[in-house]
């Protein structure tokens, strides 16, 4: 028996062979393929719908084989330029046989060349929408945005998109049980006309239902904070991923999986849909370590320490301790949720500032109780800052030197739009201040300060982008036992730096005294226009000119600055250099800047 199947594994074995050595020695049959008459989408299509264009290189191509396919292939591309509304399409076709062989390679020349005609119109677009989504608004502007319109050519590609759009919408919105009940295409060859009907049957609106967050740490009320929508609000997958998103910002959770029932568990007798959020909770502590450089404070250092989670309410406590060549500084912080919504919270914080630069020299205690809470206005929501703070202030500028008590009511409004936090290309960020302290309530000197700061940032072409600039500033000491020489330096005016005036160092423009030290003024005006040009994917050119001074009289010079610089956007964010001379110094001596950071 055994040696009955060795012998015919023998004979196969050896007629593989033959057929190799057979197959390796036959003619091969490929063929080039030329369509003119047409281009771009069109051709796209054509070669993608003709078994030719597929079949032109495959080993086993026999003459025959070719004439065959040859002859099926103007056929073909009429059905495929059909799709793009063109049905009198006519096609010259050849087949050129090969003369000789490339080593034993015949190639054949199959060409056709495509006469288009009239593209076929659409006489009649006739879509109509049943059920609860005929008087819902965003339902009717998407309609009027449908890519089919009488007097267009018939796409077939836009007849589908168009049937998806709709599908999408009513996904999106909640109408999860709608239906095509009618989608025909009608052509009429003596017309030359198309007719297209659409008859899209929402059925009834689902609605949001209870929300079941698995059992944490939390009270429910915490959690009920990311909510961004109500019991009875209709369904948008948007809010549900706006809620999912919020959730996932958040400082407390690693895993965030929110559910909606699916289709098999859907019912038009119940139009309430519950939610159901799992959560998985984040590690108690974190712990950061950083290191940078800016020319302004040299090489610094951070360590953080955070503690995202401490009881049930959701209370959270940061410290954060930063070096550098100019400054040391220690701030904790503590952080309490309240209300149903994210941006209102209060927060406690004590921070220690000791600076020295080449201006002043400073060393600061402060406490401050900040709420947080966003406010309508101009039909914009604002994010408002009310804080108490106390500040206690030791100082040197110029020939002041004193110990600055300061019990200050703070009110901060601030308002942002950006397309992107990290690399913004269209955006702006518009900030006001406003504080203030009494003498003997609290203070040992009175004053009143608000600024105004903005910035904006416009695309220009496909990459480059413009940026402009500005920040305002106003004191007033003048009030009772008021004295602009009582007031420690963190809360009087400079200019110049890397994000003031470049080209000068780091508050070394303000008015002066007598010998000529710089020791701030009461009012602030600077102002920056830069464009920026994209070279490579990450890397930018950019050119700038800025302006501004602080001072004490309205008489006082602007000081101005310009340069060129580099950017690049980097895994931690864009940094940017750049050199810049100081247009208002004699012999406008040059200064490099390093920053690094988001524009907002």
């Amino acid at each position: 028996m055994f040696p009955f199947i060795i012998k015919r594994l023998k004979f196969i074995f050896i007629l593989l062979l033959l057929s190799q050595n057979i197959y390796a020695n036959q003619d091969k049959y490929i063929v080039e393929v030329q369509i003119d008459g047409i281009k771009g989408e069109l051709l796209t299509n054509v070669l993608a719908s003709i078994n030719i264009e597929q079949e032109k290189t495959n080993p086993r191509l026999s003459p025959s084989q070719i004439r065959r396919l040859h002859k099926k292939t103007p056929q073909q591309i009429k059905r495929a330029l059909q799709a793009f509304g063109y049905y009198k399409v006519t096609v010259d076709s050849e087949l050129i046989k090969p003369s000789h062989s490339q080593n034993q390679t015949y190639i054949y020349q199959a060409k056709y060349r495509i006469h288009l005609g009239e593209a076929l119109k659409l006489k009649v677009v006739e879509i109509k929408i049943l059920g609860e989504a005929k008087d819902d608004p965003i339902f009717k502007t998407e309609l009027a945005n449908l890519p089919l319109k009488e007097g267009d050519t018939l796409n077939h590609a836009n007849y589908e998109k168009a049937k998806s759009i709709l599908h999408n919408l009513a996904e999106e919105r909640g109408y999860f049980d709608a239906v095509l009940t009618k989608h025909q295409i009608i052509i009429d060859e003596q017309a030359y006309t198309a007719s297209i009907f659409l008859t899209f049957d929402t059925k009834k609106r689902y609605r949001f239902g209870e929300v079941a967050f698995t059992k944490n740490l939390f009270d429910e009320s915490v959690l009920r904070r990311y909510l961004t929508f109500k019991k009875g609000d209709f369904y948008t997958s948007s809010a549900l991923l706006a809620f999912k998103n919020a959730l996932d910002s958040s400082l407390y959770f690693d895993e965030v999986i929110v559910k909606i029932p699916d289709s098999s568990n859907r019912s038009q007798d119940n139009l309430y849909l519950p939610v159901k959020v799992n959560l998985k909770l984040r590690k108690r502590n974190k712990y950061g370590i950083g290191i940078g450089y800016g020319t302004d404070t040299g090489v610094r250092g951070s360590l953080l320490w955070e503690q995202r989670y401490i009881n049930r309410y959701g209370h959270s406590f940061s410290a954060k301790t930063e070096l550098s060549e100019i400054r040391k500084s220690a701030t904790a912080r503590y952080f309490i949720p309240t209300g149903l919504n994210i941006k209102k919270f209060f927060t406690i914080t004590a921070g220690y500032k000791d600076e020295s630069t080449d201006t002043s020299e400073s060393e600061m205690l402060k406490l401050a109780i900040n709420q947080h809470q966003p406010i309508k206005l101009f039909g914009s929501e604002i994010n408002q800052v009310l804080s108490l703070e106390y500040q206690e202030e030791k100082y040197i500028v110029g020939k002041d030197s004193g110990h600055a008590r300061l019990l200050m009511p703070h009110l901060s409004l601030s308002y942002v739009k950006t397309d992107d936090p990290i690399y913004t290309r269209r955006g702006h960020k518009i900030e006001w201040d406003m504080r203030g302290a009494l003498a003997n309530v609290g203070s040992n000197t009175s004053f009143w300060q608000s600024s105004l700061s903005a910035i904006f940032i416009y695309p220009l072409f496909t990459t480059d982008r413009f940026l402009a600039r500005g920040n305002v500033g106003y004191s007033n000491v003048s009030l009772v036992d008021g004295d602009f020489h009582d007031l420690p330096p963190s809360i009087r005016f400079f200019a110049g730096g890397d994000q003031s005036v470049r080209g000068y160092d780091y508050q070394e423009l303000g008015p002066t005294d007598e010998n000529g030290l710089v020791i701030g003024g009461k009012y602030l005006l600077v102002g920056s226009l830069e464009y920026e040009h994209r070279i490579f994917e990450k890397w930018s050119l950019a050119v700038f000119y800025d302006i501004g001074n602080a001072f004490n009289s309205t008489s006082e010079p602007l000081k101005e600055g310009a340069g060129i610089g580099v950017r690049w956007l980097s895994p931690v964010g864009l940094i940017r250099v750049d050199v810049a001379a100081a247009l208002s110094k004699p012999d406008q001596p040059l200064r490099l800047h390093i920053r690094i950071g988001p524009d907002f």
